[in-house]
C-alpha cells in the first residue's frame, strides 16, 4: 500500500475516478446503441474499442479488478470487430460483453 502521506490523494483519485464512471457508461452506452441502430461501423468500433481499453488500463490501479476485467473482455472482443467486419455471433458477443461491462460500472458507482 501507499505510505500514509499519499493514502489521502490516493483516496481522492479513486473517489474522482468514480465519479466519472457514469460518463463512462453513457459513452458506452451510446457506442453501442449506435452499433445496433446504424450497423457495423469502423468508426464506432474504434471508439469504443478506446473507451473500452481506457477502463481496462485505469481500472486494476484503483483497485477494482472486476471492472478491469470486465473491459479487457469487451475490449478484446471490440478489437478483433475493429480489424475484420464481425459475424453475427461476433456482434451479439460484443453486446453482451459491453453490457456486462456496463452493469458493472452501474452498480461500483451506483447508477440506477
Amino acid at each position: 500500500m501507499f505510505p500514509l502521506e499519499h493514502q489521502d490523494k490516493f483516496a481522492k483519485l479513486r473517489a474522482h475516478f468514480v465519479q466519472t464512471l457514469p460518463a463512462r457508461e453513457a459513452e458506452i452506452e451510446e457506442l453501442v446503441t449506435a452499433l445496433m441502430e446504424h450497423g457495423p461501423s469502423r468508426k464506432v468500433y474504434e471508439n469504443l474499442f478506446i473507451a473500452t481499453h481506457k477502463l481496462a488500463g485505469i481500472s486494476a490501479t484503483y483497485g477494482m479488478a472486476a471492472l478491469g476485467s470486465r473491459a479487457e473482455q469487451a475490449e478484446a472482443l471490440i478489437d478483433s470487430a475493429r480489424k475484420n467486419r464481425p459475424d453475427e455471433e461476433q456482434f451479439y458477443a460484443i453486446l453482451a460483453a459491453t453490457d456486462v461491462l456496463t452493469e458493472e460500472i452501474r452498480r461500483i458507482a451506483e447508477i440506477d
